[in-house]
């Protein structure tokens, strides 16, 4: 009988770790999981904030690009009004006004092309600064 206690012993023993190895392992699953749902909750959030700030920077891009048409909008309207200007007081004296016409298209020209530059440097800003969802998601 002393052989058989003594193996029962044994088996007790090496039950207890297996109980103790499986108990820490429950515990690890737990954290893992518990880990996981931590990871999610914060790529969510992280994902919130990214689309936040996409549409912050598309509002101010289109803020800007309204506010920048409505000063060029408002530089042409006056260019257009001192020409019509002009026209006005063309038929009194014909060489003076034609040299002023002259300047004033010679100002137009170079305000055109400026306009032109100005044109090419803001659509480049734009497409640069916007983008497409569905180009670059790093978390999708």
């Amino acid at each position: 009988m002393a052989a058989g206690g003594g193996s029962v012993k044994l088996f007790n023993e090496a039950h207890s770790f297996l109980q103790n190895v499986s108990g820490e392992l429950e515990i690890f699953k737990q954290e893992i999981a518990e880990d996981h749902e931590q990871r999610k909750m914060e790529i969510t959030e992280a994902r919130r904030k990214l689309e936040q700030e996409k549409f912050e920077r598309r509002e101010q891009i289109n803020k800007l690009r309204y506010e920048f048409e409505d000063f060029v909008n408002r530089k042409v309207d006056r260019v257009l009004e001192e020409i019509e200007d002009m026209k006005m007081t063309e038929k009194r004296d014909d060489t003076s006004q034609q040299k002023q016409i002259d300047y004033i298209v010679h100002d137009m020209e170079l305000l055109r092309e400026d306009l032109f530059a100005i044109q090419a440097s803001w659509s480049k800003l734009v497409s640069n600064c916007m983008v497409v969802p569905s180009e670059r998601d790093p978390l999708g």
